[in-house]
């Protein structure tokens, strides 16, 4: 069981990054721009909120050994997820292009975030808070990007 805990808590996230050449194979590279400005966003965002939020991740405040290793530097980085708003901005602005793929890049990010909670580096509230950041901040970027087509 741990192993696949491990797997979904740290290598998971990786299998959404085979969607860029995808993308970029199906001639869809207008739309990488915008998929990427949502993603660098959303993580900007992400990172302001842990700096403003300095949340003990749940390994630090109960004091146990999780079952992924997280650098000292972000032991009070708990909220929001940087996993799970990396997954769901790249899930929901690819889904603006292709549906299916944004799903299953979405789905992804539940699972690493289940997987990150099964390993005892976040809350639930952190994965739900990172989900939530990363589909609005796609979802503003790809309303900006058909109101003002810029990029």
């Amino acid at each position: 069981m741990n192993f696949f805990v491990i797997f979904a808590a740290r290598y998971l996230i990786y299998l959404s990054l085979l969607s860029i050449p995808y993308l970029w194979v199906r001639r869809k590279r207008h739309d990488l721009i915008r998929i990427i400005v949502s993603v660098a966003v959303a993580w900007i965002m992400e990172e302001g909120l842990n700096l403003l939020f300095s949340v003990p991740r749940p390994f630090v405040a109960g004091g146990f050994t999780p079952l992924v290793n997280i650098p000292v530097t972000e032991y009070y980085a708990s909220f929001p997820s940087g996993h799970a708003t990396f997954l769901a901005a790249l899930g929901t602005a690819v889904f603006f292009t292709e549906k299916r793929l944004g799903v299953l890049i979405f789905i992804l990010g539940i699972l690493t975030g289940v997987g990150r909670v099964m390993a005892g580096v976040h809350y639930p509230i952190d994965i739900i808070a990172g989900l939530l950041l990363g589909s609005m901040v796609a979802g503003l970027t790809k309303l900006a990007h058909d109101r003002y087509p810029f990029w």
